[in-house]
């Protein structure tokens, strides 16, 4: 008989947030296979929302086929020495079926649900977004992604005349979640971006397996992006939304939309300094926090 093939998982905890993206350059350039950050949450049914239980630092899980070399140990503990580690050695197919039990359907915003791809639609979901995350970023589970589906799913209601012909970017798309939301929702041509090669492969299956006809992703740069969009979507971390600012404002029509989700609420006074403030051709519609992160509704003016 042969052996169970094994993976090796490295829990990674004490985390600050601000070294999340460091983190996983570390641990892809040695070789890691995902990163997923360890979320505990709570979801009493499936008629509400799973409810992440917020902490200051992050808890990680570094996937390996086998055992990484020593160099990727001394490079966590370079970044940060308060950084616990674990190594812990599972079967592979304890890896596959633990993190499926822990994705089940449940209600993204107003009628729309996401349902994994491999379970049934609930009969309560009238819309469905269909996700097979992968080793990408996005489930819809986060309190910056909620924020963001809020927006585009509010502004899709109160323009329900004017949407179909309203063009969508996605910055940094992951899974393509909120692309594929913004159809479901009644946009017209929706782009996403995303820069990972994983990441984009990902996003065009899961772009397949919910039939989409108006949704593309493309592997551009933000910079590279000459178009402008009524909607941009930017659910990303605030120290990245700020470098990224005037190319994010570029790529806005005059009298557009951008959802800006993805700051933690200890660096909201920063954010709105060196975003919001630095910025006289926009207007705050809206501003609103879930658990500890602020996403930001803005317009631009002219």
């Amino acid at each position: 008989m042969s052996e169970t093939a094994q993976y090796y998982r490295i829990r990674l905890t004490n985390i600050p947030r601000t070294q999340e993206d460091e983190l996983s350059v570390i641990a892809f350039g040695h070789g890691a296979l995902g990163v997923s950050e360890a979320l505990s949450f709570t979801q009493p049914d499936l008629t509400y929302d799973p409810s992440l239980i917020p902490k200051r630092f992050l808890d990680v899980d570094v996937f390996f086929e086998t055992k990484p070399e020593q160099k990727f140990f001394d490079g966590v503990k370079g970044l940060n020495p308060l950084i616990q580690i674990e190594t812990i050695t599972e079967d592979q197919k304890d890896w596959l079926e633990e993190w499926k039990k822990g994705f089940v359907p449940f209600k993204l915003v107003g009628p729309v649900w996401v349902v994994p791809s491999w379970l049934e639609k609930p009969p309560e979901a009238q819309l469905q977004v269909r996700i097979d995350p992968g080793m990408a970023f996005g489930t819809g589970t986060h309190a910056t992604t909620k924020m963001a589906s809020y927006f585009v799913h509010k502004l899709a209601q109160e323009n329900a005349d004017k949407v179909k012909d309203w063009t969508v970017l996605d910055v940094g798309t992951g899974t393509a979640i909120l692309a594929v939301l913004a159809e479901r929702v009644g946009y017209g041509m929706i782009t996403g971006i995303e820069i990972d090669p994983e990441a984009r492969r990902k996003a065009r299956e899961n772009l397949i397996l919910n039939q989409t006809k108006d949704v593309i992703v493309t592997d551009q740069l933000l910079e590279e992006v000459r178009e402008q969009f009524d909607v941009v979507i930017a659910n990303i971390i605030d120290g990245v939304l700020i470098k990224l600012r005037k190319d994010l404002i570029r790529v806005v029509k005059p009298q557009g939309h951008l959802f800006l989700t993805g700051i933690l609420q200890e660096r909201d006074n920063l954010f709105f300094e060196k975003f919001i403030e630095a910025s006289p051709e926009l207007k705050v519609i809206k501003r609103i926090q879930k658990d500890e992160w602020v996403g930001y509704w803005v317009q631009r003016i002219n």
